[in-house]
């Protein structure tokens, strides 16, 4: 088993370890981001690759008419599927007028049958009271 040791001890040793780290990697930092002169011919090789970028067209001209034609079958798409959903709505909002009509003649046919079935239970009642 090993005795601890003391404190201060253990803190000295570990700055000690921190600022050798520390020393290196600014080292290395600086090694890294020092100056360096691009090669001859760098400017041009570059103004060249930008001016071919320029004249290079990601679409091959056979091909640019498609997105425009793409964006008209979206945009039709768009239209077509609004129209439905219209017609529809339109349809079911027709369809709901009819069966509330439906129901209000059920109803005034059924009121029609209950009082002609209250009046015939009224006049039996009516002519058997008589009777007896």
């Amino acid at each position: 088993m090993q005795t601890p040791r003391p404190l201060a001890a253990t803190r000295r040793h570990f700055e000690g370890f921190a600022a050798h780290v520390s020393n290196d990697l600014e080292n290395e930092l600086r090694a890294a981001l020092r100056h360096v002169d691009p090669a001859p011919g760098f400017a041009s090789r570059v103004s060249a690759r930008i001016d071919s970028e320029r004249h290079r067209r990601w679409l091959p001209a056979r091909f640019r008419w498609m997105p425009a034609a793409l964006a008209a079958v979206v945009v039709l798409c768009l239209i077509a599927g609004y129209g439905w959903h219209w017609r529809r709505e339109q349809q079911g909002l027709e369809a709901r007028q009819q069966l509330l009509e439906a129901l209000r003649l059920t109803g005034e046919k059924l009121d029609v049958a209950y009082r002609g079935v209250q009046d015939v239970s009224k006049s039996t009642a009516s002519g058997n009271a008589g009777n007896t």
